[in-house]
C-alpha cells in the first residue's frame, strides 16, 4: 500500500498490526514515519505519538547506561560514532559523505557502526575514510551487544542517522551508550526518545518562532543544516526540453506516499493554467499498471487528460535515473512532506523546483535548500502563489533556459555543496560545543516516563479513518478465491 501511494490503507494496516502485536518494532515505527505524510493532522498530535512510542519502547529496551568510560575533559580529541543502516548508495549517504571525508582528524576521531545489510561501492568508500579498526559492522547484533560495544569504544558523541526509517538502531540509542547523543539527517521529525540530547537543524527549516515540538534540544547551524555531495558520474545537463518539444514538462520523482490528494489537486491546477503542459512522474510504484491507472484517474477527476501524464518506474542505475531529469523543465515539490535528496538531484540536473513552505520541519526542507543556493524566491507561502510561480516560470522559456544553464554551477559553488566549509566551520564546532556543555556539567538526557504503566500502543489514538461498518480491512477477493487461506490463519482476523 505504501509503495502504491495508498497512505490511508497503509496506516490502517500498521495500526491493525500494532493491535495484534503491540511489541513488534516495525509496524509502530512505520506508523510514526507515515504520520509525517498526512496533511490533515496537527503537529502536536504527531509529537505525542512519537513520545508515547518512546516511553513504551524505552521500557521494553531495558535500563540505560548512566555512566561512561570517557574522560570528561574539554579541548581534547573527541571520539564521534555514527550509527546507520544507510552506509551504501542511499539518500542519507549523500549528506553523510562530507562528515566523514572532511572531518578534522586532529580534533575528531570518527568511528562508523554500520547496520547496512546491503553493501556497494559507497560502502567501500566510507570504509576507506576511517581507520580499519573504526569500521564496525553491527548487522544482526543485539541492542545490548552493540550498546556495550559503543560504550567500550569510549564514544563521546554518538550520532544516529536514521530516526524511524528502515533498519534503524534506535534500540541501541535508547540504552544511552554515549554521554552525548545526537539525531541528524535521516528523519524529518523528532525521534521522541529522551535518551537523545540534540537534533541538528537550522533557523530556516526550524525557525525559532515555529511551534513544532521536539523531544531533543534543537541545535541550529548557521545557514543550511545539510551538505550535499553529488553522486559520480553524473550526466550532462541537456538544453531546455520545452524549446524542442513545444510544451512545458513539469516533473516529480517523489515516492507516491508523498503525493497527497491536496498535492495532486494543486498540481492539476498548475497543468490547467499552463495549456498543453505535461507532468512526468517517476517512482517505484508505477511498475504496476494498476497503480498507474489509479493515478491517472485521480488527475482525470481534476480535468487532466491521460495524454498529459507520463508515468515512469525506477531506472536501472543512478546515472540513468538522473538522465530522466533532462526531460523535465520545472519540478514541483510535494507537501506537506517536501523532498530532500530528490530536490538536490533536481537542482543538480538544472531543473528549478517550486516549493510550498509549511509550518513543520518536513514541510520546510525545500525552503532551506533553495535559500542555501540563493533561489529562495522559488519557495512560496500559499497555494495560489505556488501556481503563480510555476506559471511564471513556464511562460518565460528564454529565462527558464538561462536558469537551466546556470543552475548546476550555482549549486556546486553554493554552501550546500561546500563540504570542507560545512564540516569545519559549522558542523564540527556544534559538536565541540555539545561536548564542552557535557564537560561543564550539562546532565545527559534520559528518558522520562509519565506513568509506571507504558502508554497504549496506539496513543494518542488511531490516526487512520475508520472503515465503514462491515467493510473488510483488505479487499482482495480475487486472491482469496485463487488461493484460499487456511481457517486457522484467518482466525481472529476481522
Amino acid at each position: 500500500f505504501w509503495d502504491h501511494g495508498d497512505l490511508v490503507q497503509a496506516l490502517r494496516m500498521y495500526e491493525r498490526c500494532i493491535e495484534l502485536a503491540p511489541s513488534s518494532k516495525n509496524p509502530s515505527q512505520n506508523r510514526l514515519l507515515a504520520l509525517n505524510y498526512l496533511h490533515d493532522v496537527s503537529p502536536e498530535r504527531v509529537f505525542l505519538a512519537h513520545t508515547a512510542w518512546a516511553e513504551r519502547f524505552s521500557q521494553e529496551a531495558g535500563k540505560p547506561f548512566t555512566d561512561w568510560l570517557v574522560d570528561r575533559v574539554p579541548g581534547r580529541r573527541i571520539r564521534v560514532g555514527y550509527i546507520s543502516p544507510d552506509f551504501f548508495h542511499h539518500s542519507v549517504s549523500f549528506f553523510a559523505h562530507a562528515l566523514f571525508q572532511y572531518h578534522d582528524p586532529e580534533r575528531f576521531e570518527v568511528i562508523l557502526y554500520s547496520n547496512a545489510s546491503r553493501e556497494d561501492e559507497k560502502t567501500e568508500l566510507f570504509k576507506s575514510m576511517v581507520a580499519p579498526a573504526n569500521w564496525k559492522k553491527v548487522v544482526g547484533r543485539s541492542a545490548v551487544e552493540v550498546a556495550n560495544l559503543v560504550r567500550e569504544d569510549r564514544i563521546d558523541i554518538l550520532v544516529e542517522l536514521a530516526g524511524h526509517t528502515a533498519n534503524n538502531r534506535l534500540d541501541v540509542v535508547a540504552l544511552k551508550p554515549a554521554p552525548v547523543q545526537v539525531t541528524y539527517v535521516g528523519y524529518n521529525n523528532t525521534t521522541g526518545l529522551g535518551a537523545i540530547d540534540y537534533r541538528i537543524t537550522d533557523g530556516v527549516v526550524d525557525p525559532p518562532t515555529q511551534k513544532q515540538s521536539f523531544s531533543e534540544e534543537l541545535v541550529r547551524l548557521p545557514g543550511c543544516f545539510l551538505c550535499y555531495t553529488p553522486p559520480s558520474p553524473i550526466p550532462d545537463v541537456d538544453p531546455l526540453p520545452a524549446l524542442s518539444k513545444g510544451y512545458v514538462t513539469f516533473g516529480s520523482f517523489s515516492c507516491l506516499a508523498k503525493l497527497s490528494e491536496p498535492c495532486c489537486a494543486l498540481w492539476a491546477r498548475v497543468l490547467r493554467e499552463v495549456p498543453n503542459s505535461r507532468l512526468l512522474v517517476k517512482n517505484k510504484g508505477f511498475a504496476s499498471p494498476d497503480v498507474q491507472a489509479t493515478f491517472i484517474s485521480r488527475f482525470q477527476a481534476y480535468g487532466i487528460a491521460e495524454h498529459r501524464l507520463r508515468l515512469l518506474s525506477l531506472a536501472p542505475t543512478s546515472f540513468d535515473h538522473l538522465k530522466v531529469y533532462n526531460e523535465v523543465d520545472i519540478a514541483l515539490d510535494t507537501f506537506p512532506y517536501s523532498n530532500t535528496t530528490t530536490s538536490c538531484e533536481t537542482l543538480l540536473m538544472g531543473v528549478p523546483v517550486v516549493c510550498l513552505a509549511g509550518n513543520t520541519h518536513g514541510s520546510r526542507v525545500g525552503v532551506t535548500l533553495l535559500t542555501a543556493i540563493g533561489m529562495e524566491d522559488l519557495a512560496v507561502e500559499g497555494q495560489d502563489e505556488y501556481v503563480s510561480k510555476a506559471v511564471r516560470l513556464a511562460s518565460d522559456l528564454p529565462g527558464l533556459a538561462e536558469v537551466r544553464r546556470n543552475l548546476r554551477p550555482t549549486l556546486l559553488a553554493s554552501p550546500l555543496c561546500d563540504g570542507p566549509g560545512f564540516v569545519r566551520q559549522k558542523y564540527e564546532p556544534a559538536l565541540q560545543r555539545m561536548w564542552e556543555a557535557f564537560c561543564k556539567g550539562r546532565p545527559p538526557s534520559q528518558q522520562q516516563f509519565s506513568a509506571t504503566e507504558p502508554p497504549d500502543p496506539l496513543a494518542p489514538g488511531a490516526f487512520a479513518p475508520p472503515l465503514p461498518p462491515g467493510a473488510p480491512l483488505v479487499q482482495c477477493k480475487s486472491l482469496v478465491e485463487a488461493s484460499p487461506a487456511p481457517p486457522a490463519l484467518l482466525a481472529g482476523v476481522p
